[in-house]
């Protein structure tokens, strides 16, 4: 069974990701781990000898709200809970916490929503944006707007380089899902033409859920983000997926020298980043 790390402030925007795993655990087989960090409020004058219970009194507060937390969201899904558990751990900075968690206790992947960053740029520097940046355990990105749907379409946006492990990764996720996959590929004026319908043929024999492919050429004035919006309101996906570069951001490789910071369609629908190999 795979684990799914799901990251909580007790905020409002974060119920957004709670939402979407929940979803995603009504479609596929996991096991959903609500997680909650907190940096510890322990006066500086406290004796050594009471900062040990100091903070297990805090720790069981935290516990206890997270679990209330997570129960209001389901009842407000209506969604029967079935196997999930809830982890409080104390740390001064919360995207190492969320990072470590996940990589030391083998999870898949790990979910966060967005605490109303509009563009796409704006995620950067947040928690959200830090572990998505870093983080080597695939990471699902939340819309704090997000509302329960079921997931049938995912577009996975490709750069078409190492595409057959890709695609088997995305396919595998699909399949889990029941979903279908539109592959979407932005290629620059003067780069061989592809077909899409000859590719399409051929890749559905080794991908069943392949749906459709968008060749798109990559307009330079408008910039990645506008093409995706445009495509994404043709296409309606439930999911958006990437695989990012492990030294290069995937912001910088999206959406290179594109001032359109306001088109934030990416953060308009959950996405789902992977490390590239």
């Amino acid at each position: 069974m795979q684990k799914i790390l799901v990251t909580t402030d007790f905020s409002t925007a974060s119920k957004a990701g709670l939402r979407f795993a929940i979803q995603l655990a009504t479609q596929m087989e996991v096991e959903l781990v609500f997680f909650h960090s907190f940096q510890a409020m322990i006066p500086t004058t406290i004796h050594q000898d009471h900062i040990d219970n100091a903070l297990q009194e805090e720790g069981n507060t935290h516990q206890k709200n997270l679990e209330h937390f997570v129960d209001q969201v389901y009842k407000s899904t209506q969604v029967e809970p079935t196997a999930y558990r809830c982890v409080v751990q104390e740390c001064l900075y919360a995207d190492s916490s969320i990072e470590a968690y996940a990589q030391q206790n083998g999870f898949q992947f790990i979910c966060m929503s967005t605490h109303g960053a509009g563009a796409l740029r704006q995620i950067i520097g947040t928690h959200t944006g830090r572990v998505l940046q870093r983080s080597s355990v695939p990471v699902l990105v939340v819309p704090h707007t997000y509302r329960v749907q079921p997931i049938q379409e995912i577009l996975y946006a490709s750069d078409l380089e190492n595409f057959d492990p890709e695609m088997a990764t995305v396919s595998a996720f699909a399949e889990a899902l029941q979903a279908k996959i539109d592959l979407a590929h932005f290629y620059y004026p003067g780069e061989i033409s592809l077909d899409p319908d000859t590719l399409t043929r051929m890749w559905r024999m080794k991908y069943p859920q392949l749906q459709q492919i968008h060749l798109e050429q990559h307009d330079l004035d408008q910039g990645f983000p506008t093409q995706l919006d445009q495509l994404g309101k043709r296409t309606q996906p439930s999911i958006v997926v990437f695989f990012a570069h492990a030294k290069r951001t995937w912001f910088d490789k999206w959406l290179g020298s594109s001032t359109s910071e306001s088109v934030s369609y990416v953060t308009k629908v959950p996405m789902l980043v992977y490390r590239k190999i």
